[in-house]
């Protein structure tokens, strides 16, 4: 039933410039603006040029958006960008399209499933760190990029004919170049106008070219996994789940559609968990403390026990805590279907909506000395301890990441594999700092990596 108290306008965030609006702070000062204008109220109107954005600033109202009334909000302007992208896959997908597109994917990520992918992430993570050496400085971002591209497709892409696994090796190599470009073409496109996003000057010909070619590496993929037939195919890997037939479609998934499945999955897979996991080495790195906390726990995992809350605690925790003051998506959009009241204000159909997990995971009002590390916070507060919307990581409801229990073993296998080895120390002379466009991700992380001496 709709509020029958009168609505209240949200305010509008100081320094708006005539023609940029807050461009030119989001520019400069992108995640310190968001922060500041938190305590302005619930939401927040800021302007991209004259186009009017609604921020939502409190907890409950980014739960009513999110799940409460989320069948009245579309994925808004940061995803229409992405499609022409990524194509139409999970992550820019909408309605009935994205919900049977979300239930063929489904079993891929049911608990058994990653379960049974274990093995081929300690694998694949093992190899990695078994070729460093005492001593060496490792590119530690580019490392773990790769290493999550690679897992990823060895996991939900695996393929058991020869071509089809080559195609598949290439894919995994090849994609971790273009990721980035193509993140940062969808970060500026969304908010800057179009004529001046699409300028040559803002590296737009790149964008497309690394679009276009993440589109023909998925497109190889596709083919010779059809082209493979189900005899060489593992029968549990994505792509034969995507060509599986479903009540909702039972011929299964066209080419051009787990193409863009294949797209968006390596999109949130390998970018967003490889970012994460560059953080929570940056602050092992700072706190050799916890690196020896860490791998204590991990050295006393029963053999053919999985990785998880109930098995490693300390290492659950603190990527939780790395997931909090780290969170990669800084910015989220939605967009109102309909006229729609959020919190006593009104917003009319068309209204651009963002959020912003990582501010909401920095507000001390929800966290206290909210900028300090501090993966025991968690015992003294759990998640269900904070109100509903106020910890965001994988999102919430029907648009909740569909792999986020996927994500989680992958980071404990990594970080497992790594401090069972070495003792990562930051590189001399570097100051590692955060670049915020799409995602926010350390600017560069060399890591001296060091054995733990004789026992």
């Amino acid at each position: 039933m709709r509020s029958t108290t009168a609505p209240v306008a949200a305010p509008v965030a100081p320094g708006r410039v005539p023609l940029l609006g807050h461009l030119p702070q989001l520019a400069v000062r992108r995640v310190e603006f968001l922060q500041s204008i938190r305590t302005r109220g619930d939401i927040v109107r800021i302007f991209l040029g004259n186009r009017p954005v609604f921020v939502l600033n409190s907890p409950e109202a980014v739960h009513d958006v999110l799940l409460t009334q989320s069948r009245k909000f579309g994925k808004g302007l940061l995803f229409d960008v992405a499609r022409p992208f990524i194509g139409n896959g999970i992550i820019t997908s909408e309605r009935e399209f994205h919900i049977r597109q979300r239930r063929a994917l489904q079993p891929a990520f049911h608990r058994d499933s990653i379960a049974a992918c274990v093995g081929t992430m300690t694998g694949i993570a093992e190899e990695q760190v078994a070729s460093w050496r005492p001593g060496e400085t490792i590119a530690m971002d580019l490392v773990l990029r790769r290493m999550m591209t690679a897992m990823l497709v060895a996991t939900l892409f695996s393929t058991e004919r020869p071509d089809g696994a080559a195609a598949v090796a290439e894919l995994g190599e090849r994609v971790a170049e273009h990721l980035a470009t193509v993140m940062r073409g969808v970060f500026v496109g969304t908010l800057l106008p179009a004529p001046i996003a699409s300028s040559p000057a803002l590296g737009h010909r790149g964008y497309l070219a690394a679009a276009q070619a993440l589109r023909d590496l998925a497109d190889t993929a596709v083919r010779q996994a059809r082209e493979a037939g189900s005899e060489g195919r593992n029968g549990g890997d994505l792509l034969s789940i995507m060509f599986a037939g479903t009540p909702g479609k039972p011929e299964g998934m066209t080419d051009l559609e787990a193409r863009d499945e294949l797209l968006s999955l390596l999109m949130a897979g390998a970018e967003t968990t490889s970012t994460t996991l560059a953080w929570a080495l940056h602050e092992l790195g700072r706190r050799p403390e916890l690196t020896a906390r860490m791998r204590t726990e991990c050295d006393a995992l029963p053999a053919g026990a999985l990785p998880g809350a109930a098995t490693l605690p300390f290492t659950d925790r603190f990527l939780r805590e790395v997931l909090r003051l780290h969170q990669p998506s800084w910015l989220l959009m939605r967009r109102a279907l309909e006229p729609v009241r959020v919190r006593g204000v009104d917003l009319p159909k068309g209204a651009e909506l963002i959020y912003s997990a990582l501010t909401m995971h920095r507000d001390p009002a929800y966290y206290p000395d909210p900028m300090r590390f501090d993966p025991d916070r968690w015992l003294d507060r759990t998640e269900r301890d904070l109100p509903p919307g106020a910890y965001v990581p994988f999102a919430l409801g029907n648009r909740r990441c569909i792999g986020d229990h996927f994500a989680m073993t992958e980071m404990l296998v990594v970080l497992r594999s790594i401090v069972s080895r070495w003792r990562p120390r930051p590189a001399a002379g570097h100051r590692v700092r955060p670049v915020v466009h799409a995602l926010i991700r350390p600017n560069a992380l060399p890591m001296r990596v060091s054995p733990w001496p004789a026992a």
